[in-house]
């Protein structure tokens, strides 16, 4: 289980979108934030522009984010969007924070010894190709040090991509409805863990899922009563947004 994994060796809490919602989502400050805070485990989302820049982004559309850039992620090219503000609904002291790429965040990651988390989600037909770019980011990234990431998607693609050119890294693969009638095809991503929304997962479940040697990872815990749910469920992780209220060492 995760305990025996490096990545997640001494905590079981991981910040969601690097600040989770008292930081710029999903940006360096939010990974920083974090650190300060003291949690080592750090998700984030990775999409890929139209010039295949892996960057940290949760939304395919860039209107909700910008109110001015318009269009999916996937057919814009990193210029366009380099530069843009993304810290100013945070704060005073957010304004100007910038929309990251990957290779920035890995390299906070390392700087501030930080386990990565990292969502792929591809758009249509970029399912291997994120995940061949963020490997080759990846190893540039850590050569002289390791930060021990997980990566984890929805996309069967982009995980059996990931499986097949770096087999050794930690895989997670996200929950989605139709995982129970798939339950063969996604067993044969050979992913160490799933993660799962906390108001899905039940002491069977968690049981069903540790007999076949996955992780189960709760996401979407909010408040410390659904934490403190599914601790006593035996998950083997929670990622939180409220990360001022369920700290690094909740359990």
């Amino acid at each position: 289980m995760l305990e025996n994994q490096s990545f997640a060796a001494r905590q079981k809490v991981i910040s969601h979108r690097t600040g989770g919602i008292i930081a710029p989502e999903n940006s360096l400050a939010g990974i920083k934030h974090a650190r300060n805070l003291g949690f080592q485990n750090i998700h984030f989302d990775v999409r890929l522009t139209a010039d295949g820049v892996p960057i940290l982004l949760n939304q395919e559309l860039l209107d909700p984010l910008t109110g001015t850039s318009s269009g999916l992620v996937s057919e814009i090219f990193f210029d366009q969007i380099n530069g843009l503000d993304i810290g100013s609904d945070y704060g005073n002291e957010y304004i100007g924070e910038k929309l990251p790429t990957l290779y920035q965040a890995l390299s906070t990651c390392v700087e501030h010894e930080m386990w990565p988390v990292i969502e792929l989600k591809p758009s249509l037909n970029q399912e291997g190709a994120i995940a061949e770019i963020s490997i080759d980011i990846l190893r540039t990234v850590t050569q002289e040090k390791k930060i021990f990431p997980l990566i984890a998607s929805q996309s069967a693609l982009t995980l059996t991509t990931l499986m097949e050119i770096s087999p050794d890294t930690f895989r997670g693969l996200i929950w989605n409805n139709e995982l129970p009638q798939e339950a063969s095809n996604h067993e044969n991503l050979m992913c160490h863990c799933v993660f799962i929304p906390q108001q899905l997962i039940t002491p069977e479940l968690v049981n069903t899922l540790h007999q076949k040697k996955h992780s189960v990872i709760a996401t979407n815990v909010n408040d410390s009563l659904e934490a403190i749910t599914v601790v006593e469920h035996n998950v083997d992780a929670l990622v939180t947004a409220q990360i001022d209220a369920i700290g690094p060492y909740f359990f």
